[in-house]
């Protein structure tokens, strides 16, 4: 009888090991939010209120670019009137 219990032990102990071990399965999704974004450049963004911004990764611009092209300029804001602001 001990070493059934014994081994009942071991098992739950290795079972619980595994479990903390294994990764839980999540879905990981990105999304970006380009609302606060008034003109898009190739080298960074004006956002609603006056601010500039360098984009953060290269996937940002191409995706404003993409979902905005209305509002990106292929071009450095600073070779543009008014270095881009268009508001």
């Amino acid at each position: 009888m001990k070493t059934i219990k014994a081994a009942l032990v071991a098992s739950a102990l290795a079972l619980s090991a595994v479990s903390v071990a294994a990764p839980a399965s999540a879905a990981v999704g990105v999304s970006i939010d380009f609302g606060n974004v008034a003109v898009g450049y190739n080298d960074g963004y004006w956002d609603n209120d006056h601010h500039w911004h360098r984009w953060a990764h290269r996937e940002d611009l191409a995706a404003y670019r993409a979902a905005h092209a209305e509002h990106y300029h292929d071009m450095r804001h600073d070779k543009a009137r008014n270095h881009g602001w268009e508001r």
